[in-house]
């Protein structure tokens, strides 16, 4: 039976935190040895607290790792991967909903030859321009990970990766683009990166327009500071795939394409308005982060 560790890191997430650990915990795990769930915790709200009144409910080991001041996700990351003792490591960000059978999808595809897999996060159903465009760029990203292995295959909503790998890895302080860095890192070792569109993740949409605006505008500066820093970027998208998926996408889902052309017109409008868009500390969302 594989063992499997369980990493979620976490910044004021009160609102969040009680419902990844118990979507974790209650999920099937029937083929597998759930030897630890480890947060990494950086939050000046209740999230230690809620953490610890589960952990007296609960009999599932959960280590708890917090810091007094913020730290980032990049120090996050490295604390779950250093204090993993599972074979296989599995990472969700504390505000998405795996659903029950994610971490067994996560954890199937992993072999000698394939470090990574990656999740399918699907965002909940909602209205509005933000939300109908999230979805729509969503549904973008999905097509372009079932065709070809891209920068967009891997995202820290959801994903596993084999342990003795990760704890080859040390992601640099301050990174941005922490999944792009680890799938660069993870092919540069020459081990295979899959996404399974079965290990479904759920997120919550962006509700507004800065929410949507400066969620393009990180990943947008995620990469940019990996160029900087002359990480290797492999297996860039190529534009025959992007465009196509396009049109398919907007065939299927036109409202959501005219969405998606509003909210990218009023980027600019907002790039200048967003505090902390350059930085790996940035603002608490109201969406999914």
């Amino acid at each position: 039976m594989t063992t499997v560790s369980i990493g979620i890191p976490s910044y004021n997430e009160e609102l969040n935190i009680k419902t990844i650990l118990e979507s974790v915990i209650f999920s099937n795990l029937n083929s597998i040895d759930l030897v630890e769930i480890i947060i990494s915790d950086d939050s000046t709200d209740d999230t230690p607290i809620i953490v610890k009144q589960f952990m007296e409910n609960h009999s599932k080991k959960i280590i708890f790792l917090h810091n007094d001041k913020r730290k980032g996700a990049a120090n996050a990351w490295n604390n779950i991967i250093q204090n993993a003792t599972g074979e296989i490591i599995v990472l969700y960000d504390a505000d998405v909903m795996p659903e029950p059978n994610c971490t067994l999808e996560l954890v199937d595809k992993i072999n000698n030859n394939v470090g990574l897999c990656a999740s399918n996060p699907k965002p909940i159903a909602d209205r509005g321009i933000p939300a109908r465009s999230t979805i729509f760029v969503n549904e973008w990203l999905e097509s372009v990970r079932e065709k070809e292995l891209s920068e967009y295959t891997v995202m820290g909503r959801g994903l596993s990766i084999r342990s003795d790998i990760a704890k080859k890895i040390t992601i640099p302080e301050g990174l941005i683009a922490i999944d792009l860095f680890i799938q660069s890192k993870v092919l540069g070792m020459g081990y295979d990166v899959v996404f399974n569109p079965n290990a479904i993740v759920l997120f919550k949409p962006a509700k507004t327009f800065v929410d949507f605006s400066s969620q393009v505008i990180r990943a947008i500066n995620g990469h940019n500071q990996l160029k900087k820093l002359r990480y290797n970027i492999k297996n860039h998208l190529s534009i025959k795939t992007a465009l196509l998926e396009f049109f398919r996408v907007t065939m299927r889902n036109p409202i959501g394409a005219l969405s998606t052309c509003l909210c990218y017109i009023m980027i600019p409008f907002y790039m200048t308005r967003i505090k902390n868009a350059d930085s790996a500390l940035w603002h608490t969302a109201q969406s999914t982060k």
